[in-house]
């Protein structure tokens, strides 16, 4: 594969994924929404790793904000603050003990909030990518 072909291997699951979250956020089923918000915006992330560096393969890790760290990204304190956030809900499909945690603090008006953030963050990853 080329770089360009991991490169859209990236693109293309996020697109993939993102219908999902549309469907789960709908339904009232927030934090697995936010979950899969969460693998959007990894994924996407993880394209610009790709981009930026030599190597076609990502660290595995599910942490945005360390995949950034080796990007040319430049995100706002507001896209880390979503990213911070959205970092919280990729340990409740992990680990389900921190899953009654962010059940309860998850509301409504949180997770539709969030969701609005996670579109314009989305917006501005898919903006700097072929």
């Amino acid at each position: 594969m080329t770089k360009a072909d991991h490169i859209a291997y990236w693109k293309d699951t996020a697109a993939f994924d993102w219908p999902a979250v549309q469907r789960m956020m709908a339904a009232g089923d927030f934090v697995h929404g936010l979950f899969f918000a969460h693998l959007v915006i990894e994924k996407l992330s993880k394209a610009h790793w790709v981009q930026d560096n030599a190597d076609d393969i990502p660290p595995r890790t599910h942490n945005i904000l360390r995949l950034w760290q080796a990007t040319q990204l430049a995100p706002t304190p507001d896209h880390v603050r979503i990213a911070t956030e959205l970092n919280d809900y990729q340990l409740e499909g992990r680990y389900p003990d921190y899953a009654q945690q962010l059940y309860a603090a998850t509301t409504a008006v949180l997770a539709r909030q969030l969701l609005t953030d996670i579109t314009a963050l989305r917006t501005w990853l898919l903006s700097s990518l072929p």
